[in-house]
């Protein structure tokens, strides 16, 4: 009896420890066009596959479309209480949407609200319009933004991401989307509204629901678009926050509403489960001496500027390589904390973060008595090497 129970224990740690590394190694294996997983804060990528891809991104397009809104609030251009008139354009708008009459006045805050919670298309150019003048000005301002951002692979057809008539239809890839979703979740109103399942609007007489069935279906989601048109497929860039950490996950090109859900979930899962904040280097850590010409002193010792934090998977601290890049030669006067280059990080040929190299001293320059007893020296040592 003795000899079985110790066989079952050995049975069950062989079995444990057979589970622990791919409990945080193994990457999701998901089944969509295009993904990116990245933490908030610093946009470092966790995750990707074919995140350069060019899709049209459907209702994710709204994305853009309310960072614009956002700024006009931040900017003191619009107020969340002022009332915006719909237009017979935004009463034209099918797809998801509130039913906006032509001359139906409703403040921005509900109208932010139907964008973000039931994705209202009639309520997105309403918006638009509101802050732009018109959509076509809306749309350029859409597409400035995003030249702004340094997203090279993305154009804005229109505000609201259905298919253009006359034109070229929206497209952007999964990293750009990233890119600014992550400049949306910095505005606390767009999280409290993107978290929430159901509202209300029209003085608490009209519900609205979320088309974002993540919410409510995984701890700490509150976010952020969903997406989905015949040629896009089903999209959804989704947030979740845990202990003040916030990851972003992109998907673009599922099959079904049920598929990016789920896949959102096994990427975002991937992300807590595997990954933990690791400090990688302190500040003011020497790093290397550098030559200085002409200087009093030959050399001075070149520092990191800041600390260093990144994501990485448990376990593989041991596989990170730090590279040193001087991008300047230096020649007295040198002053203190000049930048020289950068220390960076990378983990199998992907780039975790770089930290600024600086000078931790000043350096003068020599005076002409020293510069020309160098080169006597050098002169002499010359001969006999």
């Amino acid at each position: 009896m003795l000899s079985f129970k110790r066989g079952v224990s050995s049975l069950l740690i062989i079995l444990f420890l057979t589970l622990i590394p791919t409990a945080y190694a193994s990457e999701p294996d998901i089944d969509v066009k295009s993904a990116i997983l990245v933490e908030a804060e610093t946009g470092q990528v966790l995750y990707s596959y074919n995140d350069d891809l060019e899709l049209p991104p459907a209702s994710i397009t709204k994305t853009m479309a309310l960072l614009l809104v956002m700024e006009a609030i931040e900017a003191g251009e619009i107020s969340l209480e002022e009332e915006v008139e719909a237009t017979r354009l935004a009463q034209s708008k099918g797809g998801s949407q509130i039913w906006l009459q032509a001359g139906e006045k409703r403040t921005v805050d509900e109208l932010l609200k139907a964008v973000i919670i039931p994705s209202a298309n009639d309520a997105t150019v309403a918006l638009a319009e509101h802050v732009a003048g018109s959509k076509d000005n809306f749309v350029r301002q859409m597409n400035r933004k995003a030249e702004d951002l340094g997203l090279e692979n993305t154009y804005f057809g229109n505000a609201t991401g259905l298919p253009v008539r006359d034109g070229q239809d929206s497209y952007s890839t999964a990293e750009d989307i990233a890119v600014m979703s992550r400049e949306l979740v910095k505005y606390d109103l767009v999280m409290e509204y993107s978290r929430r399942r159901t509202d209300r609007i029209r003085d608490g007489e009209y519900p609205i629901y979320t088309t974002n069935d993540f919410i409510g279906h995984f701890t700490g989601a509150d976010g952020l678009k969903t997406g989905w048109t015949t040629k896009a497929g089903y999209c959804l860039v989704g947030t979740a926050e845990r202990d003040e950490t916030r990851f972003i996950s992109v998907i673009l090109g599922a099959d079904s509403d049920r598929g990016r859900v789920d896949e959102t979930a096994r990427l975002l899962d991937y992300a807590f489960r595997a990954f933990h904040e690791t400090k990688l280097i302190n500040s003011e850590v020497e790093v290397e001496q550098l030559e200085v010409k002409k200087g009093e002193e030959l050399e001075v010792p070149v520092i990191t500027a800041t600390d260093f934090l990144a994501f990485i998977e448990r376990g593989t601290k041991d596989e990170i390589v730090q590279e040193v890049r001087i991008e300047r030669e230096l020649e007295a006067p040198v002053e203190e904390g000049e930048k020289v280059g950068k220390l960076v990080f990378v983990q199998e040929e992907q780039e975790l973060g770089r930290v600024e190299l600086v000078t931790v001293e000043a350096v003068e320059r020599a005076g002409i008595l020293t510069l020309l007893f160098r080169w006597v020296k050098n002169f002499i040592l010359g001969f006999f090497n």
